[in-house]
């Protein structure tokens, strides 16, 4: 076989170019497959951007329950804040009367009532006629009624 020296160049000039398209295909499909995982990965990061838009939307939706439960909540808390407010102070201006009773049904007549309670004479007098007995026990100004 015969070589011609002549074409020697062209000839590794064709070697060369050969080469270098090979290791373009080799290159192109690596980064063809770089491609595919980048792409698998986008996938998956589009179903995940997809639950947690999903995920969201129901968190929002339970926060605005939540917040409409919170506001029947609070004002729930407030008729009842103002109910015990009502009722303490009813309870707080009954207390003196409750004592009074108890206080004349021990014998305790309407000075002692006045002094210790602090209440009118006119209040106290009431309470020892109403509360007071017959039996000999003290009458509104401490006399025996």
């Amino acid at each position: 076989m015969d070589i011609n020296w002549t074409n020697m160049p062209e000839l590794i000039l064709a070697t060369a170019a050969l080469l270098i398209a090979i290791a373009a295909l080799i290159g192109l499909l690596g980064t063809r497959r770089r491609l595919a995982q980048l792409q698998q990965q986008l996938d998956e990061y589009e179903q995940q951007i997809h639950f947690i838009q999903q995920s969201l939307s129901g968190l929002t939706a339970g926060a605005v329950g939540m917040d409409r439960r919170m506001v029947r909540l609070e004002a729930g808390e407030r008729r009842l804040s103002e109910r015990q407010e009502t009722f303490e102070n009813q309870q707080a201006s009954e207390r003196p009367y409750s004592h009074a009773i108890r206080l004349v049904r021990q014998g305790a007549g309407t000075a002692r009532l006045v002094e210790e309670l602090g209440l009118s004479e006119s209040e106290a007098d009431l309470i020892v006629r109403l509360h007071g007995g017959t039996s000999g026990e003290q009458g509104p100004q401490g006399r025996p009624g």
